[in-house]
């Protein structure tokens, strides 16, 4: 009896793509099947063979909400068996939710941890960042409105065994006297290009956001944004009067991403898809009191996008705060009509 090693031992998977293990055995016993992530054990049952075979499926749903904590996580499957002894098989598991088209090993070496495959616009004051599996370094080419290039050195904000991050906002690549176009950051044989937008449009809002990758990304709105509050009232006559006994407020935001790129316009879908989203200030390439941003609940969105030539995505959304209590109070913003969703040149 044993563990069919050709499907699972010593390979990396996606959580969204691991296969189905199955055991051979060589009566018509039960087995104990123990599935363990990083030393943690999420799974241990008698399972019995049909026609000498146990199958354990559905193992990358299982795996994801631990896998997810720590990206990159070691998997054992192990079988005991009472005329066999204990058999087992490791493989190395990667978060994902989403299906790349490629093995989990080619990825790991060549993409960033992002679905973005195309040029991203940003401007001065924005918080860019870029997640990779692995420690290889990085390294920044910035072009400028003259002409001239500069190699510089990538800022790395989080630095692991298993992946990094790097800040890739712009300040960090500016040089004085020099207007910053564009800036292309490489890592290993990871590119991303990103376009410096010189007009600086106000954001409203600034979402924060866990990807398909299980790792933060940042969507800066620029198109219209609107609040209207919604109130529910109960109300009964209380001692000969009529009273609203109880309130429920339900701030709901409308949010336009503004004109987007058509990579950019797939891209934004990760937005619409996350269970985990906060909105957020942002102010010279950092998120203003990180600690204080409100997360939010997207209840719509209207992502469309064509193959028309003059097609110019843009989608709409809508929001509201996650806590039961939606007046929220924005100490030290005085004079603002909105919350903190919209940029500090908004008054």
């Amino acid at each position: 009896m044993g563990i069919q090693l050709s499907s699972l031992s010593g390979r990396t998977y996606f959580t969204s793509d691991i296969p189905d293990v199955d055991i051979r055995t060589s009566g018509d016993d039960s087995v104990e099947v123990t599935v363990s992530c990083d030393g943690e054990q999420v799974l241990k049952e008698s399972m019995w063979p049909v026609e000498n075979v146990v199958t354990v499926n559905a193992l990358g749903e299982l795996l994801e909400p631990y896998v997810r904590k720590r990206l990159v996580s070691s998997v054992t499957v192990s079988v005991l068996s009472s005329d066999s002894g204990t058999s087992s098989a490791t493989a190395t598991v990667l978060y994902s939710r989403a299906d790349v088209g490629i093995d989990a090993s080619t990825f790991y070496n060549s993409y960033f941890l992002s679905i973005l495959q195309g040029p991203k616009t940003t401007a001065l004051g924005r918080l860019e960042l870029l997640w990779y599996y692995g420690g290889d370094s990085a390294k920044v080419t910035a072009e400028y409105n003259d002409g001239t290039t500069s190699l510089l050195d990538a800022v790395i904000e989080t630095s692991t065994t298993q992946y990094s991050c790097i800040n890739a906002s712009a300040e960090y690549y500016t040089q004085q006297g020099k207007t910053l176009s564009a800036y292309t950051i490489h890592a290993g044989l990871r590119s991303q290009r990103f376009i410096v937008d010189h007009l600086v449009p106000d954001c409203a809002p600034i979402m924060e956001f866990y990807n398909s990758f299980g790792v933060w990304e940042l969507l800066y709105c620029t198109g219209t944004h609107k609040v209207a509050p919604e109130y529910k009232r109960d109300s009964a006559r209380i001692s000969g009067k009529t009273r609203n006994y109880r309130i429920e407020e339900t701030r709901k935001f409308e949010a336009d991403t503004g004109i987007l790129t058509k990579p950019m316009a797939t891209w934004v879908d990760e937005l619409f898809r996350s269970d985990e989203v906060y909105v957020v200030n942002v102010y010279g390439g950092s998120v203003e009191n990180r600690d204080s941003g409100k997360e939010v609940v997207i209840t719509e969105s209207k992502s469309e996008v064509t193959n028309e030539d003059d097609n110019m995505p843009h989608f709409s959304f809508t929001y509201h705060y996650a806590q039961r209590i939606h007046n929220v109070l924005q100490l030290g913003r005085v004079g603002r009509i909105f919350d903190n969703t919209f940029d500090h040149t908004f008054n």
